[in-house]
């Protein structure tokens, strides 16, 4: 079942990738399932992994195979593991209100 992507992620992959791509980064997002029953907000590991690619597109779906198996290490390498993710995502200006 696809997710409804949060008007967050998608704002953050429209920053990271360019026009040529951004439409093909979040149907990848919005297609590809993650182990929900354990993990955060899908949003937290959406904006996980678009940061940790850092905008390549190789990188990207590293970075999203490699959320799907462990979400943990993503949420890690962001920055968004502790309890303080929030915070964080406010500080880069992403508003996770809604989640």
């Amino acid at each position: 079942m696809p997710y409804h992507l949060d008007r967050a992620v998608i704002e953050e992959a429209r920053k990271l990738f360019g026009p040529d791509s951004v439409a093909a980064v979040l149907r990848k997002l919005s297609e590809s399932p993650l182990p929900l029953e354990q993990s955060g907000p899908p949003p937290r590991v959406h904006i996980a992994v678009l940061w940790n690619s850092k905008g390549d597109w190789k990188t990207f779906e590293y970075e999203l195979e490699g959320a799907q198996h462990d979400w943990r290490d993503t949420l890690v390498s962001a920055g968004l593991a502790g309890e303080d993710w929030r915070e964080v995502l406010k500080r880069r200006g992403v508003d996770a209100s809604g989640w």
